[in-house]
């Protein structure tokens, strides 16, 4: 569990990063409604509920006991967040290929 939790995390720094570069440049419309809403108000908003989710799973991280089983809620949601997050990863490797490919780049 704690390795799934880490995942997520670097997941969630990871998605932070490129889904703001994404919108800074135009190459990319943030789906998330509370997150667009978020970004467009200002976008260290954006950054500081993405950073705040970070310390939460850190501290989530640092208060579970490595040899108690965790609850079988707690699994399924990081289940479904880790895959969420790797789709969403994909998607931004996907615009950084168009992107390159289409000879525009970032800047």
């Amino acid at each position: 569990m704690r390795y799934l939790l880490l995942y997520i995390l670097l997941l969630n720094l990871l998605d932070a990063f490129l889904t703001m570069v994404g919108l800074h440049y135009g190459h990319i419309t943030e789906s998330n409604p509370l997150m667009n809403t978020l970004y467009h108000t200002n976008p260290w908003l954006f950054l500081l509920f993405k950073g705040g989710l970070s310390v939460f799973l850190l501290i989530l991280l640092y208060h579970l006991n490595p040899l108690k089983r965790s609850s079988k809620a707690l699994l399924l949601v990081s289940i479904t967040a880790a895959v969420s997050y790797s789709v969403i990863c994909l998607m931004h490797g996907y615009w950084l290929w168009e992107v390159a490919g289409s000879g525009t780049g970032l800047a």
